[in-house]
């Protein structure tokens, strides 16, 4: 037998068949993406409907699985060295689901799954000096919660207010967010909303497109807005949400989060098309 012929036939079957699974890949991701066509006849029908389109449309729809979020315990030492520059002067009061720890300038209360902390003493601040304190924030809060990422800045005449999500395979977890706020004429507010992301809960399942998300969120839309203002789509991505806080557990669904004029926020299920919120 010719060894060599043998190794040269292998080696090109191996290469034709990475080929024809490069094209397999392909073939399937482009059957997961909204067309042109689809994304202009949404836009049509909300247009048709009072409803205008000011962002991009994600155009990539994926299977994904449900995802497990736990009730944590806070250790409450570590929280005070998080958010405490000193130990000393702090009073602790413990009531009913309801933990306060303060001095003179700071407060801390955690409850539930909600922490906030408040600091008096902090100085006036500009823009740039709110960002470095929010991200001096964030810095030390991520070797206790994980990875946050921020999504969004405002500033009105009192403050700067900054928001931060965790990622959980590559979609945002809603549930668990931070917003720092530092007000122009002194003091910040940071207030930390937590569940522990578990493991993921079942097979990966198929998620409807963005066009079909929006075609069910619309008449939602039309009923809680009404039809007497302007509504523009001003944000729509694909991440995970848990509607009802668990005791213990729960399950968080992919969903698309639809924005209306920037601060009204629809969920809404990917698998189901159905209004989570």
């Amino acid at each position: 037998m010719n060894w060599e012929s043998a190794r040269k036939y292998t080696i090109i079957a191996l290469i034709l068949l990475n080929i024809v699974l490069l094209a397999l890949n392909l073939w399937t991701a482009s059957g997961k993406r909204m067309t042109a066509e689809q994304k202009a006849d949404i836009t049509g029908i909300l247009r048709q409907n009072g409803i205008s389109v000011g962002c991009e449309l994600p155009d990539r729809h994926t299977e994904a699985s449900q995802l497990i979020l736990k009730r944590v315990e806070f250790d409450y030492l570590r929280l005070q060295k998080i958010f405490f520059e000193s130990n000393e002067n702090l009073k602790r009061i413990d009531a009913t689901d309801k933990v306060t720890i303060s001095n003179e300038n700071e407060t801390l209360t955690v409850e539930g799954n909600h922490i906030e902390y408040t600091n008096t003493a902090v100085s006036a601040a500009d823009k740039d000096a709110a960002e470095k304190l929010a991200k001096s924030v964030i810095d030390d809060i991520h070797g206790y919660f994980g990875s946050f990422y921020r999504y969004s800045a405002d500033e009105n005449d009192e403050a700067y207010s900054f928001r931060y999500t965790e990622k959980v395979s590559g979609l945002k977890l809603y549930n668990n967010i931070i917003s720092v706020s530092v007000n122009k004429q002194g003091g910040m507010r940071v207030g930390l909303s937590y569940l522990q992301p578990g493991e993921h809960n079942g097979e990966k399942q198929a998620v409807i497109p963005c066009d079909e998300a929006l075609f069910a969120a619309m008449s939602k839309i039309l009923e809680y807005e009404g039809t007497d203002k302007e509504l523009t789509i001003t944000g729509v991505e694909l991440c995970y949400y848990l509607k009802q806080i668990p005791e213990d557990e729960g399950i968080a669904i992919p969903c698309y989060r639809i924005a209306v004029n920037y601060d009204r926020i629809y969920y809404i299920n990917g698998y189901t098309g159905e209004l989570m919120n």
